[in-house]
């Protein structure tokens, strides 16, 4: 065996670190059940599609604010009550000229 690595070895086995501790040492009282991680993962699907959902309405509707109905006074929502409930704001007089 080279020197080197057998300095390596013995001062890696004299190391005063306690050992690692094992997977099956790991105390398992609680694991979530799959149905339980399914569940979490659809609720942050949905929260990530209704921030999404209402970022897209807030940005749509202050751009068509200024572009159709600049001369209607209105006070945009913040955007947390877009993601809240997604939808438009918009005063129903200021619409799109199709």
């Amino acid at each position: 065996m080279q020197p080197v690595l057998l300095l390596f070895l013995l001062t890696v086995s004299a190391s005063p670190e306690p050992p690692v501790a094992l997977v099956s040492d790991i105390d398992a009282s609680y694991e979530e059940t799959p149905s339980e991680q399914v569940g979490g993962a659809q609720d942050a699907i949905e929260s990530l599609k209704n921030d999404m959902l209402g970022l897209e309405h807030y940005l749509q509707d202050k751009k068509d604010y200024k572009e159709f109905c600049p001369h209607l006074e209105w006070a945009q929502p913040s955007l947390e009550e877009y993601k809240e409930d997604p939808r438009s704001y918009l005063p129903e007089t200021c619409k799109k000229k199709e």
